[in-house]
Order: C-alpha cells, then structure tokens, then sequence
C-alpha cells in the first residue's frame, strides 16, 4: 500500500518523460516515497505541454494523450489516491481540414525511418507529411486528411522501432501558421508559372498547398490571406485568364473571392471540386462571372440534392450562360433568340389590345368607382352578374411596420383568401364570395375610399364580343380611418354581356397591401388635376390660344362633356392637356356632384 502524501506518476503522460522502452533487463522501479519527483530532475508538465503541443487541440476524447494538470482526486478527496485506469481512447474529427502529428523523441530517428514506420503500420494508405521538421527532441508534422488522421491516430504505441522504442504518436487539430511575405509571394508566383498554360489561358491550382516548390511553406489557399495573395499575384501577371482549377483545396467559405468577377473579366471556366464548400448558396459571391463551364462535384452542397435535374437547375439560376457543369455537357437553356444588345419598347402606363374598347373602359370604371367610392355601394348589385364570384387576398410589405396603426390590415387580412397560407379545401370555398348579393354586401364591409382614378394603369388584355377581361392597378385612400391610410391594389374584373345589352361582371379578383415609399412620394408630388369646388374665373380669357392640336382636343372635351370653352380649357390645363385625364376628371367630379351649373353656361 502506497504511504499517505506520497506523490505517484501521472500514468497517462509518461512518454514526455523518459523512453518506453520493452526491454525486460532494465526493469524501472515504481516508487510510492514522498519526494520521489523532487530536485532539479523534476518533470514540468507547463514546459512540456507548451514545446511539443503548442496549446492545440487534443484529438483523444477520453485517451490522455494530453497534459493532466490536475491531481486525480479519490474517495474523500485525497490527490494521494490511485489514478483510474485510462479508458480507450477515441478519435474525433476537428473542425479543420488539418491536423499536426507529433511523434516525442521522432529525433532519435531519421525522417525516412519514421515515416517508413507509420506508412508500414497504416498500409495500404499513403499520405504527404507536411512541413516535416524537428522541434527539441520530437518530430512534427502536418498532414490534410482527416482518415489519414485518424489512423495515425490509432498508431500510438503500436509501432516498434528497431531499437526497442514504441512510437509514440500525438494527433492534433491544427492548422500551420501562415505569413504572407514577400519570400512566400515569389515561391507562389514561381509554382504558378509552371502550371499555366498559356496556350489555353488556363491556370491549375488543384492542391496547391502540396506543391513540392512550396514543401517548406504552409501555403494552402482555404486561408483567406493565402488566396488573396494568390489572386493579387495572378491578376498582376495573367490578368486575361479563362480557366481557374481550385480542386481539393479545402476550401470552405468563399465570399472573399467575389473580387475575382473584378479582377478577372475573361474568367469562363472555374473548377472548385473536391473541396469543402456546404451550401449552393455559398458561391452567391462567384454569380457575376461570367462562367459557362463550372466544376462543384466532390463538396457537400451537392449531396444535398435528391434530385439532379433540381440541382442543375438551381446551379443555372446562377449562371445562366453555364453550358458544362461537372464535366457534362447541359442542354441548350430554354431562352429567347434575342440579341443581348436589343433595345426595348418604352414602358406604358396602360396597354390596350384593342383601341375600339377604350370608350367602353373608360366608362367603366368611371361609374364603377364613383359608385364604389360613395356613401352605399348597394348600387353596385346592377354591375354584378348573378353568379359572379370574388375573391380578395391581403399580405404586408416586407418592411411595414405593423405597429402603426395606418399600416395595420386588419379589415382585409381576417377575410384574406390567400391560398398559400389556406391550404384546406373548405376554408378556400368559404373563402370565395358566391352570387351577387354575397359579393357587394362584401365589398359593403370594406372601408370607404376614395381611388385617385389619375394614377390607375389599366390594361385591356381581352376585347371581344363574348369577354372582357380588364386589369388595373392603383392607389386609395381610406377616408374614414385614422390617418387616412394609403392602400396599394391590384385588380382584374372578367365582364361578359348581359341579357340587358349592358355588360356585367361575373369574376373580380382584389389584392391589397400597404403602399410603397415610391407610391407616397408619386402620390403627395401629383399636381391636383381639378379643385373640389372649381369657381368661375373672373375674366374671360382662357389662357394662351391653343395650337391646332389643342384646339382639336379641346373640341373633343367640349362635345364630350357640355361644357363652355372656359371650364373645358381649365380642365385641360390641369391635366397637361391629356385628353383622357381630363375626361377621368370630368367624370369623377360630375358623379359626385362638384362640377357648377355654370360650367355648362356658353
């Protein structure tokens, strides 16, 4: 039994102190006296820690390959009581693509014999030591593959030297220190230059940190600082390049390498295979070059894919010229035989597919929304066909805030068919508003309003004797909430004729949301097109005598609306002499009233 105080070995450490050797003829004592490690022979956990591991990481989930600075403590808290028997120890995988192995006392040996040794024991793999060099007494090494890794891993105290010694062999997750100087940029550039070739303008990069001109320099281009370097180096002297291969670089995050669609215009094929990078999303940075040819196989963002036909499509979303992807050949994309320098038709505020319907959908909608825009909407029953079906859907802005209450679409969002979020058959039926009566005693339930008709973009898509199908879109004010919030619509109404020999609409589609800053702006800077209560000017003269084009408008407002040349060019000047603005205005201000008797007085 060991005497009270008396200090023992840390078990799990020994071969930082001495050599294990198997001899059986020099047999060691074990001794349990108090002051056995004392003097200037005393073993230093702190120092040896710090020259042979460098404060990595210990690759051992429970195998002690690592310093135990704390004394094990037993039954009653004694650090004088015996140490637990070390359990198996267990690889587990970094977090880095690197890993340093240090073999204590690897300096006893030469290179070629340690490594022979581990090569032996690990057959048939085979692996690159990096940066081999000695530190003290050990010898340390790096390697880039985390099997290899692990099967160093498990050659502790398995190997045998010739000399009696079992190897003793340290894994850590460790990445080399890196300094980007001017001696490193010249080996970079000099290993560049014979793997370019500039019959093709191609520059081949596959492994570059296992380039025998750069075995004694941790060059490998998965650190940010390594691969701006080599970007700077290649962009100074092949800044025409067309193909870039960065296979099996373990690379991982790539943002930084969106200075590549900058540096180099010419760049059309890009190989990044067999490397480490997660998501699809992850080569966002890389969308603006112009590649027709990429390689991605060998990274986990292509595991993710189920389906191949989804991820060759999402890879071509990015790159849409892309013709090759992973060293096979794409179809043709689906496209317009449209050259890219194609100048296109100026934008419209309203199309018409047939100019004969537009007295028809001016009309329309002037009765329509003057109606709708009353105090009762019951009239609105004769616009309706007597099976006709609505539906309104709502949604938000993505940047509304829904703590102010004119942003708030409470009045439309409880009775909101939005098919994405109602996905049950019956809630999509109540949902839809069935018959006439069911439709306007709806539309009844909204909030008044008051539509600018000025600001409307209508088109007509469908003109024929059978069917009118009309779009519209604009903005409103809702007149008796606080605030009188501003509302952005979309509208299609589907019309057909009626027994009458009027038209009457059996489909009306509504969609909501809160108005962008644009619309405001669009809105508050509009001129008025006509005063509320316009009152006759004092003299008679119009204004400047208009041109012949003007006067051919203006014959046209008179006849169509009756009134006198004055209030006829009044209005015109208000609207910037557009005849149809003018007519909305007319019509909008006679539905309600506001236009005088004397507006028709000659």
């Amino acid at each position: 039994m060991p005497k009270r105080g008396g200090k023992i070995r840390n078990w799990n450490n020994e071969h930082f102190e001495h050599d294990d050797r198997t001899h059986t003829n020099n047999t060691r004592r074990v001794s349990f006296k108090p002051g056995t490690n004392k003097g200037k022979n005393r073993f230093r956990w702190n120092d040896a820690a710090q020259v042979l591991l460098d404060g990595d990481i210990d690759m051992g989930a429970s195998g002690g390959q690592g310093p135990n600075r704390k004394g094990f403590r037993g039954n009653r808290g004694r650090l004088s009581s015996p140490a637990p028997r070390p359990t198996k120890k267990k690889f587990i995988p970094g977090l880095l693509p690197w890993y340093q192995i240090i073999i204590p006392y690897g300096a006893k040996h030469d290179k070629e014999v340690v490594l022979r040794a581990l090569l032996g024991f690990i057959s048939p793999e085979v692996f690159i030591p990096h940066y081999y060099k000695i530190n003290g007494n050990a010898a340390v090494f790096y390697v880039d593959d985390v099997k290899i890794a692990e099967k160093l891993f498990y050659a502790d105290r398995k190997i045998v030297m010739s000399d009696g010694f079992k190897l003793v062999v340290i894994v850590r997750n460790s990445v080399p220190n890196v300094n980007v100087d001017a001696n490193m940029k010249e080996k970079m550039k000099l290993a560049m230059a014979k793997r370019y070739n500039p019959a093709t303008k191609a520059l081949d990069l596959t492994k570059f940190h296992a380039d025998s001109d750069l075995s004694d320099i941790f060059c490998a281009l998965f650190r940010p600082i390594v691969m701006m370097a080599a970007i700077d180096i290649i962009a100074e002297n092949i800044p025409d390049l067309e193909a870039l291969n960065l296979n099996d670089n373990k690379l991982h995050g790539i943002e930084h390498m969106k200075v590549l669609s900058t540096k180099f215009k010419n760049l059309k094929i890009l190989y990044l295979g067999d490397n480490r990078i997660p998501f699809l999303s992850s080569i966002d940075p890389l969308k603006s070059l112009p590649l027709v040819e990429l390689y991605l196989k060998g990274n986990p963002l292509v595991n993710r894919f189920n389906d191949h036909d989804i991820y060759v499509s999402d890879v071509r979303k990015k790159f849409p010229k892309l013709a090759r992807l992973d060293g096979v050949d794409l179809p043709p994309a689906i496209g317009f035989d449209v050259s890219e320098d194609v100048t296109l038709p100026p934008s419209q505020q309203s199309f018409l597919i047939d100019p004969a319907g537009q007295d028809l959908v001016r009309d329309f909608l002037t009765q329509y929304f003057a109606i709708y825009d009353s105090e009762s909407r019951q009239p609105l029953l004769e616009a309706y066909h007597e099976t006709a079906t609505m539906s309104m859907a709502a949604n938000y802005l993505t940047n509304d805030n829904r703590n102010i209450p004119t942003s708030r679409l409470n009045s439309y969002i409880s009775n909101s068919r939005n098919i994405i979020r109602i996905t049950e058959r019956e809630s999509r039926r109540r949902y839809l508003k069935t018959g006439r009566l069911q439709v306007v005693s709806f539309l009844s339930d909204l909030p008044k309003t008051k539509h600018d008709l000025m600001g409307f973009a209508v088109d007509l898509l469908v003109f024929t004797p059978a069917m009118i199908v009309l779009t519209m879109n604009g903005v409103y004010k809702e007149i008796t909430v606080n605030g009188t919030p501003s509302r952005s619509f979309h509208r299609t109404f589907v019309i057909v004729p009626n027994s009458a020999g009027g038209f009457s609409i059996t489909n009306d589609m509504l969609f909501v949301t809160n108005t962008t800053k644009e619309q405001d702006d669009a809105s508050s800077s509009a001129p008025v097109a006509a005063p509320t209560a316009p009152a006759p000017a004092p003299g008679p003269a119009p204004g400047p005598a208009p041109d012949d084009t003007r006067r051919a408008v203006l014959a046209s407002l008179r006849q169509q609306t009756g009134m006198n040349e004055h209030w006829s060019v009044n209005c015109l000047q208000e609207t910037g002499w557009d005849f149809q603005r003018a007519l909305f205005i007319f019509n909008q201000l006679q539905s309600e009233g506001k236009i005088p008797p004397e507006a028709f007085m000659n």
